[in-house]
């Protein structure tokens, strides 16, 4: 009967050390994603000091994509003074003409523009398409353009990954 006892109790106390590792297991498994902080971007200008070089996710309505392959476009915040360039990448290939006053949701890195070859400077670069540059077009350049010479700091988007609202 002490044999059948012990026995029983050296079969508990296995039984018990192999389920642990396994519940461990299950409760990492189980625990929650963090979401993303999704920024407007008047949110992202104020955090942007907090966030650069770091993966943001920012919304906001299209105000310009650029015309020569949209490699680019301009998500604008409460005005379109406050508007922040998204880079399209590799991953996203490039924005359309017809995104022009759509809602999007940016995943990409914030980087702040520390040389020339960071900065693009909408309407410099065609000179030779500007008779094909229409009026509207001529109005985003130059809004764009004012709002980064009154910025003491321009950043923009490395687009990772793109979301239509």
């Amino acid at each position: 009967m002490r044999k059948l006892a012990l026995f029983s109790l050296f079969a508990l106390f296995l039984f018990s050390c192999g389920n642990s590792p396994k519940n461990q297991e299950q409760t990492t498994t189980a625990a929650p994603e963090v979401e993303a902080v999704v920024y407007s971007v008047d949110d992202l200008y104020k955090n942007a000091a907090d966030v650069v070089d770091k993966e943001v996710v920012v919304k906001g309505t299209v105000m310009h994509v650029c015309q020569h392959g949209g490699q680019r476009c301009f998500l604008m915040g409460s005005n379109e003074e406050i508007n922040i360039r998204i880079e399209a990448g590799e991953k996203i290939g490039a924005f359309s003409q017809e995104q022009m006053g759509s809602e999007l949701e940016i995943v990409g890195v914030l980087k702040e523009v520390k040389t020339e070859a960071d900065a693009h400077n909408p309407g410099e670069h065609e000179a030779d398409s500007e008779a094909e540059e229409n009026a509207e077009v001529a109005q985003a350049h130059k809004i764009i353009a004012e709002s980064q010479d009154k910025a003491e700091i321009v950043y923009f988007i490395e687009g990772v990954k793109v979301k239509e609202l």
